[in-house]
């Protein structure tokens, strides 16, 4: 939805971002572009009650008051006050950004608000949103394969395994197979990480971590500088300059994957449909690589590449980029100027010929319609039609088949392929079977919680919700702030997120995400220690045994006593290198007692509490070192001198005896 800047209130200084509240908005369910669902679940009564939750709501979480429009009728509320200055097409880009930035932050932060209510609204009558039945069965095409979650997120305490298991629910997710069905199929995980890393090398799996710098321009797209090259004279000579392009984030990419992977399944199924085989002329991006790296190696061995328009003009290749745009020049032709051939363009005249199923069009059937000069196209189009004939007539064992796996490689090593079928695919076409039998794609966001999520997520905050996604009756469509593109959720991309409960930064992250991702909680087990460290979980032997799985499990009923259940320790933290004292003191000094820090901060008397005294000593009064406090008239200090200093014994000095006192003979 759209609405001019010139309507929106305004005097000297600023433009006032703001928009109409109503109230008794019965039946119409219209909050920031939210349409009627298909079949409306609150009576008018409950609509009505809504609209004033939202309406308090937003009220109070932009408190500037109630205003007339000068030319609009109703209460219009502002979330922001635009300056007049930076809204001027001569103002400086850093302001530009920064006022779209805001826009985008506060329009965000208003529909999170609406959006929340309008949730819990169904649930406080006791309704959820629709699902399958028979009835409505044909209008929610995401079948039962696909009701795993789409978006998790596994949380704990640190060492819990949390980001080693991703791994496993990946795979599992991938193969559409349990995970204990997948830990049957890979007996180890070594096979399962190879297995992993097979994947991530195919692009199916990528990997990404969350920090305070990461950004909406990282995640989705943004405004990236690059290097251009720049072609001087016809001896190819170049000269570098910087430029400016709007680059896809990590987010986006998995999403035109994930599209561009919906798109060729659906081409094989129609395939198979007809009987006819998927041979390799019928993939575009197939031939269209072969076409370019067969003109790459005629120009690098020096061997002339001229085409020939319709009228036997002659044209010669002057350039080719890493895209695959290829430059030309007529002969003797006395313009700088350099024609130019695209991947794109060239598809869009491949698309429009509509070439049969025997794969075969005469010179004199080629239509071009698309590209700049149109001359150059059909000439760089007849010789890809030459090329494509020859390749299967060369080659047609190869060329039998050509698997969605190969297609969606090409894909990796050239994003572009994927990103022109995102921006122009129809959803609409699309069957059951179609999304049933797509490949899926897993995006996994390591330490979650870190970065700011409503920044670098933005609208994606709504539109990853499983019924807001492509396909489904409720599916939303946001225009991307820089590219200016629709942009749509697929329903085959999942993601993994990990996030640290021990976290201070956690408590921001709950409300923002906890309606649109599935929680897993991930906690210490002591069990996994018996089984892969010394005898069940014992080190040494005899008076020198030590009990380590039962250590972790004393010292985290400790820590939930004088903390919380979010504060313990992971069974990671104790996977020693080697079954002995020596590995257990430095998992010791390097992993728990700087954790305990954090927990207590520096508490030293909590964390003796925790350990014992076996590693935490109380300084006596009397001791070296310890020294009288400074006389300082007009402060009162008694009792100060009395207060108890902690020092952390040596690890050399941690024997086994020290480490068996940490949990008690008997109970």
């Amino acid at each position: 939805m759209g609405f001019p800047l010139y309507l929106l209130p305004q005097d000297k200084d600023f433009v006032y971002l703001s928009f109409k509240l109503g109230n008794n908005e019965g039946g119409k369910n219209r909050w920031f572009g939210r349409g009627r669902t298909a079949k409306e679940l609150r009576t008018v009564a409950q609509t009505d009650q809504l609209a004033a939750d939202i309406r308090q709501a937003l009220q109070g979480a932009f408190p500037d008051p109630l205003f007339k429009h000068p030319t609009l009728s109703g209460e219009w509320l502002t979330l922001a006050r635009l300056p007049l200055a930076d809204l001027k097409s001569q103002a400086d880009a850093t302001s530009r950004v920064a006022l779209k930035t805001l826009v985008f932050e506060k329009i965000l932060h208003a529909f999170v608000i609406a959006e929340k209510l309008r949730d819990e609204s169904l649930q406080a009558a006791g309704m959820q949103p629709v699902l399958a039945t028979p009835d409505n069965e044909d209008d929610l095409p995401i079948p039962n394969s696909m009701r795993q979650p789409l978006n998790q997120i596994l949380y704990g305490p640190p060492g819990t395994g949390k980001t080693y298991h991703t791994a496993l629910c990946a795979v599992s997710l991938l193969e559409r197979l349990t995970e204990d069905e997948t830990k049957a199929k890979y007996d180890t995980h070594e096979r399962l990480r190879a297995r992993y890393d097979e994947y991530q090398q195919a692009g199916r799996i990528q990997f990404v971590t969350f920090h305070q710098a990461f950004s909406y321009e990282d995640f989705v797209e943004g405004i990236k500088p690059v290097l251009t090259d720049d072609i001087v004279d016809a001896t190819k000579e170049t000269s570098r300059d910087i430029g400016y392009i709007i680059a896809d984030g990590i987010f986006k990419v998995m999403s035109q994957r994930s599209i561009y992977a919906l798109h060729l399944q659906r081409q094989q199924r129609l395939a198979e449909a007809a009987s006819i085989p998927q041979t390799a002329a019928l993939d575009f991006d197939t031939i269209f690589e072969r076409f370019i790296e067969s003109l790459r190696t005629k120009d690098n061995v020096g061997e002339e590449v001229i085409f020939h328009t319709k009228t036997n003009k002659s044209l010669f290749l002057q350039h080719i980029k890493e895209d695959g745009t290829t430059y030309f020049k007529y002969e003797n032709g006395k313009s700088n100027n350099r024609l130019q051939v695209t991947r794109k363009g060239l598809r869009k005249i491949y698309d429009s010929n509509m070439l049969s199923e025997d794969n075969e069009i005469g010179e004199n059937q080629i239509i071009v319609d698309h590209g700049r000069d149109r001359t150059v196209y059909w000439a760089a189009f007849r010789e890809f039609l030459k090329f494509r004939t020859q390749s299967q007539e060369d080659n047609p064992t190869q060329n039998a088949q050509v698997s969605i796996g190969e297609a969606l490689q090409l894909a990796v090593i050239d994003p572009t392929i994927a990103a022109e079928t995102a921006q122009d695919f129809n959803y609409d076409k699309l069957t059951p079977a179609d999304f049933a039998q797509a490949p899926r794609f897993v995006l996994i966001i390591d330490e979650i919680n870190r970065g700011n999520v409503a920044s670098i997520f933005g609208e994606l905050i709504t539109l990853l919700e499983e019924g807001k996604r492509a396909g489904r009756p409720e599916r939303l469509t946001a225009r991307l702030p820089y590219s200016k593109a629709d942009f749509t959720v697929p329903p085959n991309l999942y993601l993994i997120g990990t996030m640290n409960t021990a976290d201070r930064s956690v408590e921001a992250l709950d409300t923002a995400l906890r309606r649109r991702f599935s929680f897993t909680e991930m906690q210490p087990k002591a069990q996994v220690i018996r089984e892969q460290i010394g005898t069940n979980g014992v080190i040494g032997e005899g008076a020198a045994a030590i009990d380590v799985a039962r250590i972790l499990e004393v010292l985290n009923s400790r820590l939930e006593q004088l903390l919380d259940h979010d504060h313990c320790l992971g069974h990671a933290l104790l996977l020693l290198d080697e079954p002995d004292l020596a590995s257990l003191r430095t998992a010791f000094a390097r992993n728990i007692v700087p954790l305990l820090q954090e927990y207590f901060f520096g508490d030293w008397g909590k964390i003796g509490l925790v350990l014992g005294e076996k590693f935490v000593t109380t300084l006596p009064r009397s001791a070296a070192g310890r020294y009288p406090l400074a006389p300082f008239k007009g402060y009162d200090s008694a009792g100060l001198h009395d207060k108890p200093l902690y020092r952390l014994i040596e690890p050399d000095k941690w024997d086994a005896e020290a480490f068996r006192s940490l949990y008690p003979a008997t109970i």
